[in-house]
């Protein structure tokens, strides 16, 4: 099996922020402000305690069942 960082890493940005635990608060892009541009949380990378790794397991699964 993959580890995390592997996961991670082969993920696309789309496929990738529906499994951060920043989603839920995130727009997904760079956003500007008048103060500059205002980046994602995750912009530089996403660490491991901030993926979801029981749901992408179990859409992996989901997937492998079709």
């Amino acid at each position: 099996m993959k580890s995390v960082r592997e996961i991670i890493d082969s993920l696309d940005g789309e496929e990738l922020c529906k499994y951060c635990s920043y989603s839920p608060d995130c727009s997904g892009g760079v956003h500007g402000s008048p103060n500059g541009p205002i980046f994602p949380p995750c912009s530089d990378g996403l660490d491991e305690g901030d993926f979801d790794l029981e749901a992408y397991l179990a859409d992996s699964e989901e997937e492998d069942e079709t």
